[in-house]
């Protein structure tokens, strides 16, 4: 039996990415993560006064719930009332606890706060399903070869949310992301 090259290349491929990623926070008994993330935009390009669609798979959600952290430039915002969390046919409109400019980096943050609970909307046993997040950004000034990210963190439970997160010290690194170009015009 003779296994293609490229078929080689991908499963090495694809055990690398889940290695990374992490294995499931409610449905493996191993994994310490927060969950496992992906992001992805439509369009990736877009002129100024233009919107974009984030949509990130969120999977693998811890017992303690997550901090869903994006980072983006400061070239677009977020659309107030845009996000929504979709499990299992049901929507959840949500509002990010942070929406917060970084002027050291000229990045801005939206911090989510999600509970285990979201995910399993039916109220059955969480066994790592997925859910997605859709939000819009609108470009308002020209960026070029920009990146929206995606990082989850555990929901430290002995902590408010209010004051979890702090620019000063973000505990930021993307796990996701996306490339963005605004066009100004």
């Amino acid at each position: 039996m003779k296994i293609s090259p490229l078929l080689f290349l991908l499963s090495g491929t694809l055990l690398t990415l889940t290695v990374a990623c992490g294995g499931g926070g409610g449905g493996g008994d191993d994994f310490v993560g927060a969950a496992t993330v992906g992001i992805r935009l439509q369009p990736s390009r877009i002129d100024s006064g233009d919107r974009t669609e984030v949509t990130i798979d969120i999977g693998d959600v811890n017992d303690s719930g997550i901090a869903l952290k994006v980072r983006f430039p400061n070239g677009l915002r977020y659309v107030p009332a845009s996000a929504a969390l979709l499990v299992d046919q049901q929507q959840t409109k949500l509002t990010p606890t942070v929406n917060a400019l970084a002027e050291e980096e000229n990045s801005i943050y939206l911090v989510f706060y999600l509970s285990q609970a979201l995910f399993r909307p039916s109220g059955e046993e969480y066994n790592g399903q997925i859910g997605t997040l859709k939000l819009q950004l609108e470009g308002r000034k020209a960026v070029r070869d920009g990146k929206v990210e995606v990082d989850a963190d555990v929901d430290d439970p002995q902590e408010g949310n209010d004051s979890e997160f702090t620019l000063s010290n973000p505990e930021f690194a993307a796990e996701d992301e996306a490339s963005v170009e605004v066009i100004e015009g």
